[in-house]
This record gives structure tokens, C-alpha cells and sequence, in this order.
């Protein structure tokens, strides 16, 4: 009985990750294709291998510039909890 008990349950975990898979390959197939829309709309055409990889940097440029903006905004605002608010005013100055 264990055995069979082991067994049922081993089916069950297998099967729940394989919908979890599917569920991961449907979303992930559903995402590329907007984007793959949005590139054919912007440049006209089929977009090659070369769009695809200046297209990514592009994104990962614009995520990199949120990123240093935020950290440009917490550091100023460890700033002004450390020095005070005074400190944003000797900068103007």
C-alpha cells in the first residue's frame, strides 16, 4: 500500500509540473509574441536577427536608467536622513 501511496504521489507532482510548465511556455509565447508585433509594426517589416539584438539593448539601456535613477533618489534620500534636511540646500548655494 505504501508503495502504491509513493507511486500516486510521485504521478501527481510530475503532473502538476508539467502544467505549471505549460502554463510558463503559454505565458512566455504570448509575451514574445506582442513583442514581436510591436517590432513589426514600428519597423514595417519581419524583424531580423540584428533588430531583435538592438532591440533588447535598447531595453536593457532604458532599464539600466531606471535603475541609476532610482539609486541616484535613495541615495539622496540616505542623504537627508543623515546630514538633514539642510543638506539639499547647501548643494542650490
Amino acid at each position: 500500500m505504501d508503495n502504491l501511496g509513493y507511486m500516486f504521489g510521485y504521478m501527481m507532482e510530475k503532473a502538476t509540473t508539467m502544467v505549471a510548465y505549460c502554463m510558463l511556455a503559454a505565458f512566455v509565447e504570448k509575451t514574445l509574441e506582442a513583442e514581436r508585433k510591436k517590432v513589426k509594426a514600428a519597423l514595417g517589416h519581419e524583424p531580423n536577427q540584428e533588430n531583435w539584438q538592438y532591440y533588447y539593448e535598447l531595453q536593457q539601456e532604458k532599464t539600466d536608467r531606471q535603475k541609476a535613477h532610482q539609486r541616484e533618489v535613495d541615495r539622496e534620500r540616505l542623504r537627508r536622513l543623515v546630514f538633514g534636511e539642510d543638506c539639499g540646500n547647501s548643494k542650490a548655494g
